[in-house]
This record gives C-alpha cells, structure tokens and sequence, in this order.
C-alpha cells in the first residue's frame, strides 16, 4: 500500500470483510492474507483509525490474487463499472465532484473528442497518467466548443476501456514536481488491472427513454478481462473492449423558411402544428452523435529470475479506434451556401472522425529493499484523427455534382484558371496528430536517520521527451475556392461546409524535445509528524526552463484525526498545438460598386509565426507558472465513519486562450496588407485564482454474516476569478498593444463570464448501496448547482440581460444479482427521474438545451449489464 505521495505506508490494517482473516502492512507496504474462500469478498483497508480503501477482489482457489491499494482520492474498478457510464470521462464525471465533464454539441470535433476540467481550471492544467506514466494528449484543438478555456487539448480518456482501468487516483498538489509540466489542478492517474484472474465479461445494452421525446440513444457494449499467470509471480492482463452507439436528437422544428420564402411550417413550442415544405422536422441533430469503438489494453508483468529481490519486466499499453459522427447545424435549401441541385431540401453535415490512439510502455524495475531502488522506462504514445465532412458541398464549386463548371477567380469558365473540380458531397478534410516519445529513470531509497518515527525516503530522477505534432492537409477540393456565384448572386463560399479542409499552408510536423529532473524527499520528523520536500527542473527547447518545488507535512493529532497541508509551484508548457495550430476559411468582402465581384478574405485561427498574426502583434507564448497552497483534515469521529475536508486555492499566471475573432475598422487597417479579415490566434491572456473546498463523507455498516451498508457523499465548492483588483477578469485581461486601440478584443465580457459561471459553484455526489446476500441495491444522486449565463451587455459593457439555470439533481439507481458464483445481472437507470437542463430555446427553439452542462439533456438511460467469470 502507498500513501498519497507515493511511499510505502507501515501499518496498516488489510482485511477481508465479515471474515477475521487479515494482515498488518510491513514497512516496505506489503502484506499478505492466505485461506480466502472462492469469490468476490470485500478487501478493506485501515490505517490510524481511517477507512482508506475498500474493493472488491475476485479470488480462485490455487491461485495468487495481488492487490495494491492507495491512500488518496481513489475510484476503484466496482464504482467506475456501477455508475452506469461506459465512458471513462463520464464516469469520472459522476464519481469526483471535482471533475466536470460538459457534453459539447454542434463544436465542430470537440463533440466527439470531449474535453474535461479539474477545479475549474483548464483541460490542459490537468496531467492524466496511465500506471504513473505521462499520456499523450489529443490532437484536436477545441476552437469550438472549448469553453472558458478556447484552445485546449486535454486527454481523450474515452480511448481507455473501464474495464481495464482497478482504479482511478485523482490527486491535486504533487503533480508539477513528479510528472513536470500541465499539473497544475492535478492528475488523474489510471491504474491498470495487474492481477490474475479468471476470464471475465461484461456485456450490456441501453437505451434512452425520456418522456417528452422520442426514445433513442440505443447503445451495445461488450468488454472482456483475463489476468493470465506467466512463470512465477508473472502475469499478463488483457482488457478488449468495443461499443456501438446510436446518435440521440432533442433538437426542435425548425420555425424558418425551407425551400422557398415564405413555406415556414408553423411551429409551437418546437412542434410542428402545420406542414408548409417537404423538409422533415426536427431537421436538426442536437444529441449525442453515432460512436463505434474498438479497444485492446495490456499490462504484463514478469519476474527476470526466481529471487526475492529479482528486477522485474514490464509493459503496458494499448490501441484504440473510434468513429464518430457528430452532426452540425442544417444548412437550408435556399441557403447561400447549398445547391438545390445537390441537396434540393437542404442538408445536415457530419464531421466523421477515425480516432486512433496508441500508447506502449516498456520499463525494468528492481533493486533490494534495503538499498536503491531504481526503475528505466521508455514509452511511446500517439493520437491521430483523420477528417471527413460528409452531406455537404463546397458551394464555390457550383452545382454541378459530375462535370467541372466553377469559374475560377477570372469568373470564365473555360479558362485556365478554372479549378477543374466537380463538387461533391463527402470531402477528406485532412487530419491532425499529435504524440510524444519519452524515457525515464528514477532511483529510490529509505534511510534510517534516528527521528523514532519509521524511515525516511530519498527519490531521485530524470525524463526525456520528444513531443511532435502534425496537420496534415486536406484534398484539393475541401479547401479550393471556385469563386462560383451562389444563389442569390454573389460569390459563394469556398470549402466543405461547415468546416474547410486543412490548406497545404497550414499543414505540417513539428517538434520540441523536454528534459526534467526532480528529486524528493520524505522524512518522518518525529513518529507523528511527516515531511515531505521536492523540486524539479525542466528545459523545453524553443521555450526555456522552469523550476517547481513542493512543501507538505502531515500529522496525526490522535488516532482519529489525520492534519495535512502543502505548498507548491507549478508550470505549464505552450503545447506545440498552441503555437503551430491554424485553420483558415475563405470569406467575402461586401463591393457596392460591383456585387459580383467581391474580393476574397480570410477567417479563422492563424498560427503565431504567421505575418497575419504578427501586424496585430501576436508574440511567442511564454509558459503558465502557477502557486498552490492546500490543507485540510481526515477525521474517523465513530467507528467506520469517515470524513475529509480539504480548501485549496491555485494561482495561475499568463493562462493560455485562444482569442476571440478579432474583426473591427481598427484590424481592418492593421490587416490591410492582407487577404485577412477576422483572425483569431493564441496568447497569454489572463492571470488567475481558482479557490474551494472538497469534502466527503463515508459510513459503512455490516449487517450480520452477509450484509452491508455503505453510505458516502462528496461536494465540491470552486470559484474561479482574474488575480486583480476586486477579483476582475476583464480588467485582468492583457489586451496586445497592437489591439488596445481599437475596439476588437481577445477576451470580452462574455468570455469572462464563461469562466467564472460556465460551470456550477458547487457539485455534489451521493451514493448508498445495500448488499444483502446475493442481492446488491444502489441509489446515487448527482447534484449540479445553479449558474448564470450572459445573454447581453448594457451600453457601459456591464451585464444587462442574464439568464438563470437553475440548480438540477439526477438520480441513478441499480439493482445486482450474483447468480452463483459466476454471473452478476444488473438492471439499471440513469437519470430515473428524466430530469433537463433548464430549457434555453437557442435558434428559435431549434436548440432546447446548452451543452455546457455537465448532466447533459439526453434524459433517461435505462440498461442492463450481465458480467460473467470463467471459473
């Protein structure tokens, strides 16, 4: 067993439920427990007085089951695989109050690759590992869709199968000194299943069935597990998994003209009342889109000789692919940018992105107990989605779907600048990966320096990393401009509707290559009194270096009461995504004196380097450095009942955000050199304080031989705020010189209300489960706080028009039961009571819901799970 910073912990009490078997843990964390009984017992863990962990183990006569156990913010393998979420993020979301995981709609490919948050903070600012290990992070760039936070990255955790994954360690201030850059709100450390254990599946099939809307969402998965026993003391765990999902729609009719001015159907509350067009209502999608999911996962472990103390082998990793199909906004017949002649009722487009993610770790680790330790690592990690816009057009090409007949810039067709490309309805529109090759090595050893209170620990260690990030470019035909007239007379718009392919002057490698050092140092200062220190060193080339450091002690007041507190630094690395990413659009420029000929212009993110970005002063990013000060309690006031509190407050300098389009008479003098119009691009724009409190509570009860209860609840309260006077983010925020004169700005009013109201103040858990016999009974509720949206700024720039959403709680219930000792059927619902987001009606109704919100609007999901063991 480990503490929270990762040292061994002495001990402590592991126990088999309802049974007196159990063991004390040696000074070096092990122990050992021998005659369990065939099944699945209950594994409780007790230190100082303290409930720590408690999981539930699957044990074979004959043969050796190991379980590692962590003292922290630990989410283990049963409560990720009964929260009813298949998705890791999902779950997390629903598990850790602190995590906040909003169902992105209509942005683009950030709905199907969903970023999530930690204490308000970026998607960046959180570190997610596998086994200790850095992940890689996705390639997309969430210009859409991206929150208070526009531009960032994150980890796609949905590439990772739950049942893979023993447990989930989320901890929030020792990351930055450990792992280097991007912990700055924590990590998320995935720890994958590293026993032997009998094949095992899982399989389990869900649908939505709200009751104001039709039922869909109709899901499938399978997954399987099998913990192989290799020599001795070897194992090898597989984890293959693959999902189906169908799209979910809770878009209204559309009230607008279809096909002709005027045939708008009449529409009420969302409801079609009279037919006037042939378009099919909703013609919309606003939902969840269509997911397939293909996964594999191992992790082996292998002894190198028969000794005790013999160095070990091992390896982990996995592959997965993904297709999503996201829709975005319906494009109406007599819309500019569609051809009647293609799409003769108008047409919905699909952003369908193949996902493929790849992570390999191979390491030796070994060393006596009684002297270093060591461990060497290599890994290698990647994310690539390749892009198809399907059901559209690119409407610059005309109307022709066989034969070339778009003009070209001359506007003749027939000479030689014509582009010779018939439109089409499918477009490659390029892809984007990003990856990182990375080496480690770490050394550790106890000492015994005299202090009475146990050994003290010495960790040393060094990292190499290479990141690269790639765009590359689309066909031809997703990005060309045709310069065909549109419907109503005036140039159309060029590219594939609503996204253009990658141009080849946007496309791409790069790299950047890291080296980091750290060392470590934990230190009982007397028996009830422990210290720990660390420091590390990082230089990104292109960038420069940063230093973080870490202070914490913690004490036991008594046998009850567990003190804690730290303080530390952090930074944050400008990824490569941030400062190589662009994506431009071609638009058109209004001429009175000749509407068909209008000059083109460019819209969209321009890379840093790029002279567009330079003449409005656009200058390299520098990194994000962060403060983090922290302390709080772990309380046992009566007998397995257990309680911790922790406030937190994370200072952030020079956050990263990619910024608003910038269009005004200013930029348009500034950009006058170029076929520039609106451009967006990234800076260090803001200073910040994210501050609040995590609590839980935990109560576990036995019930004679066979029975249990367990209670738990855990909250969260967070703010987050610009580090200025009166807490201010817009007088924070540091507009470029080049910009302060004018009237453009990169960060406005509404995007600072989106920081500080785009998520609930405060989020709450609550769980309860009865376990009586074969039987199983869980109930959960997910409670999600009221926020505020901005919906118009007064005539000084001060909110005038905002809107309340209300306070909402989702209930989740399940009922287990184990027949015999090899098949568990679970029948579950999530969300029982059906309940919504507070009903905004965006687009004239078209758009029910925000899907900024973490509970989503999907409504109801009603599943059942049959899990089944070999042997």
């Amino acid at each position: 067993m480990v503490g929270d910073d990762g040292h061994p912990v002495a001990g402590a009490r592991v126990e088999v439920a309802g049974t007196p078997l159990g063991a004390w843990t040696s000074r070096h964390g092990r122990y050992l427990i021998v005659d369990i009984a065939d099944g699945r017992p209950t594994i409780r863990v007790r230190h100082r007085g303290l409930v720590v962990a408690e999981e539930e183990v699957r044990v074979a006569t004959g043969r050796r089951t190991r379980r590692d156990f962590s003292v922290g913010a630990i989410h283990p393998a049963r409560r990720l695989l009964e929260s009813g979420q298949v998705e890791m993020a999902a779950a997390l979301n629903e598990l850790s109050p602190s995590v906040y995981f909003p169902r992105r709609q209509g942005a683009d490919l950030t709905s199907g690759v969903r970023p999530f948050q930690l204490r308000g903070l970026s998607p960046d600012h959180t570190l997610v590992l596998v086994n200790g290990r850095r992940r890689h992070a996705t390639a997309v760039v969430h210009t859409s869709g991206g929150g208070a936070f526009p531009g960032s990255s994150g980890v796609d955790l949905n590439a990772i199968p739950a049942q893979a994954v023993a447990r989930v360690e989320v901890r929030h201030d020792e990351g930055a000194t450990r792992y280097g850059s991007d912990a700055i709100a924590g990590t998320v450390d995935l720890r994958l299943r590293n026993t032997v254990s009998a094949p095992e599946f899982i399989a389990s099939v869900g649908r939505h069935a709200p009751d104001e809307w039709a039922d869909d969402g109709q899901r499938y998965d399978l997954s399987a597990n099998w913990g192989i026993d290799i020599g001795r003391g070897g194992v090898l765990n597989l984890t293959g998994a693959l999902s189906e999902r169908e799209r979910t729609n809770r878009a209204g009719a559309d009230p607008r003209d279809q096909l002709l001015p005027g045939d708008a159907d009449f529409v009420d509350d969302g409801i079609v009342i009279r037919k006037n067009h042939e378009v099919e209502q909703p013609n919309h999608a606003w939902g969840d889109g269509a997911s397939s999911n293909r996964m594999l996962f191992a992790n082996l472990e292998l002894p190198v000789a028969d000794a005790p103390d013999a160095a070990r082998l091992y390896a982990f990793g996995g592959y997965s692919r993904r297709r999503d199909q996201n829709p975005g906004l319906y494009v109406r017949s007599l819309d500019d940018r569609n051809w009647p002649a293609i799409h003769p009722l108008g047409f919905l487009p699909s952003f369908d992105a193949d996902t493929h993610d790849l992570l390999g770790v191979a390491g030796l680790r070994g060393g006596a107990e009684d002297g270093w330790r060591w461990d060497v690592s290599a890994e290698y990690g990647a994310n690539r989605i390749d892009i198809d816009i399907d059901n559209t057009l690119n409407p610059s090409l005309g109307p022709c779907h066989a034969t070339p007949c778009a003009p070209g810039p001359d506007g003749m067709p027939g000479t030689a600048d014509d582009p010779g490309l018939p439109n089409r309805t499918r477009f490659r529109a390029g892809a984007l990966e990003n990856g990182q090759l990375s080496a480690n090595a770490d050394l550790a050893r106890r000492f015994d320096l005299g202090l009475g209170g146990g050994d003290a620990t010495l960790a040393l260690g060094a990292s190499f990393r290479r990141n690269h990030y790639v765009i590359v470019a689309g066909e031809p035909d997703s990005y060309a401009d045709g310069f065909h007239l549109s419907q109503s007379g005036g140039i159309a718009a060029s590219g594939s509707q609503p996204f253009p392919g990658f141009r080849p002057s946007e496309a791409g490698r790069w790299g950047r290559s890291n080296l980091g050092a750290y060392a470590e140092t934990t230190a009982p200062l007397r028996p009830d009194v422990l210290a720990s220190a660390a420091t590390r060193y990082e230089h990104h080339g292109g960038v420069g270096g940063a230093m973080s450091g870490r202070l914490a002690v913690r004490v036991r007041a008594s046998d009850h009461l567990t003190l804690r507190t730290s303080a530390s630094t952090g930074f944050r690395t400008p990824a490569l995504s941030q400062t190589r990413y662009g994506h431009v659009a071609a638009g058109r420029r209004e001429n009175a004196d000749d509407p068909e000929n209008q000059a083109a212009y460019e819209v969209g993110a321009f890379p840093l380097a790029s002279p567009e970005a330079s003449a409005l002063g656009a200058i390299p990013l520098t990194m994000e450095k962060a403060r983090s000060l922290g302390a709080g309690f772990a309380l046992t006031p009566a007998e397995n009942l257990h309680v911790t509190v922790d406030g937190y407050a994370t200072e952030v300098d020079d956050a990263i955000i990619l910024s608003n389009p910038l269009s005004s008479a200013h930029v348009e003098r500034l950009l006058a050199n170029f076929a520039a119009e609106s451009i967006r691009f990234f800076l260090n724009a803001v200073d910040l304080r994210s501050y609040g409190v995590d609590a839980t509570v935990g109560w576990r009860r036995g019930i004679g031989d066979s029975s249990r209860i367990e209670l738990a609840a855990a909250a969260n309260w967070s703010q987050v705020r610009g580090r200025c006077p009166n807490d201010d983010i817009s007088a924070c925020v540091r507009e470029n010189p080049m910009l302060r004169s004018g009237s453009a700005q990169a960060y406005d009013a509404f995007d600072v209300y989106d920081l500080e109201e785009g998520r609930p103040d405060w989020r709450g858990v609550f769980t309860a489960g009865l376990t009586t016999g074969a039987w199983h009974l869980g109930l959960g509720a997910n409670v999600y706080g009221s926020q505020e949206e901005l919906r118009q700024l007064g005539p000084a720039g001060d909110p005038a028009l905002v809107r309340l959403l209300e306070a909402k709680v989702t209930w989740d219930a399940h009922i287990s039961w184990d027949i015999g000792r090899r098949w568990r059927l679970t029948v579950g619902a999530e969300n029982l009571f059906d309940a919504f987001p507070t009903r905004v009606d965006a687009l004239g109704g078209i758009l029910p819901y925000r899907s900024t919100s973490a509970m989503g609007f999907n409504g109801r999901y009603i599943y059942t799970r049959l899990r089944a063991s070999a042997f």
